[in-house]
Parts: structure tokens; sequence; C-alpha cells
């Protein structure tokens, strides 16, 4: 009959061995995770289990925010060094009597947006006899729309859109290459 008895002394101490290693492995893993999340600003005491699942599960659901605004952004910047036509610039000069109006359109998101050059516009405007009375742009969804107004500085001599238009094409293919 002892033999009966020590065994079942033996299961329940063997159980009870048991489940202290699982609250063990439970506790080190809490603490790991503990370790691993950044912890709120307000909370210098520490927390509870419940307040570390629940400040854990804020956490990932920012992460993966950031994970998905960053996939986002690589994507948009691949598109623009790979020479997609979604940074080409779109150009139209407009005749209007005695002024001139030229537009175009810079998708911003893109590496090089910067190498398209308002100054260069302007000096082509001028070297081509066209005086720049405004230039005025604004920035809509990651597009800028820009808009120079001229007028030619003597109306015997004129100017000529369409050669405006060809050295504007011209700047736009050198500043894509």
């Amino acid at each position: 009959m002892e033999d009966g008895s020590s065994s079942v002394r033996l299961a329940g101490r063997e159980r009870r061995d048991a489940e202290r290693e699982r609250r063990m492995r439970t506790k080190n893993l809490f603490l790991f995770l503990h370790s691993l999340i950044v912890p709120p600003n307000d909370s210098k005491k520490r927390m509870s289990i419940n307040d570390l699942l629940d400040h854990t599960t804020k956490y990932i659901k920012q992460q993966e925010e950031k994970v998905e605004g960053m996939k986002k952004m690589k994507e948009k910047l691949q598109l623009c060094s790979e020479g997609s036509s979604l940074h080409e610039k779109i150009i139209l000069v407009r005749d209007l009597g005695s002024a001139l109006e030229v537009v175009f359109t810079n998708y911003s998101g893109c590496i090089n947006n910067g190498s398209f050059l308002l100054g260069e516009i302007i000096n082509i405007m001028k070297e081509e006899g066209a005086e720049v009375i405004s230039a005025s742009f604004h920035n809509v969804g990651g597009v800028t729309h820009h808009s120079i107004h001229c007028q030619e500085y003597c109306s015997r001599v004129g100017v000529e859109t369409d050669r405006i238009y060809e050295r504007l094409k011209e700047l736009n293919k050198a500043a894509q290459s």
C-alpha cells in the first residue's frame, strides 16, 4: 500500500515541479517581452502583465503601420529611380498675345525632383526675349504645379513659343538622364 501512496506523492510532486517550470518559463517570456518593448514615457514603475500585453499590442500595431509607410515610400522611390514616366515633367507653353505662360508639373516625390530647376527655365525665357512678370507654384499631393507668366521685351521682336517649348523639352530630357 505504501508503494501506491508514494507513487501518488511522486506524481503530485512532478505536477508541481512541471507547473513551477511552466510559470518560470512564462515569467521569463514576459520579462523578455518587456525588454523588447519601448516603455511608455509616463511609466516609471513596473507594469502589470495586463498593462504590458496592452502596451505590446499597441506597440506592434504602431510598428506595422510604420513598416507599411516605409514600404510605400520604398515603392515610390523605386518608381522614381527606375526612370518611370511618373517623374516626367509635363510642359505647356501658351501664347497669350503679348504675354506668355509656361506651366510645368513636377512630381516632387521623386529623388531627382530638384534637377529640373526653375532658374534654368527663367534663363531660357530671358534668352528667348521674354521678361518674367510672375512665377507661382502649388503643391498638391506630392505634385508641384509651376506657372510662369512672361511678357515680351519688345513687341517688334516677339517670342517664338515653339522654340521655347523645344528648349524646355531638351532641358527636361537632360534633367532626367
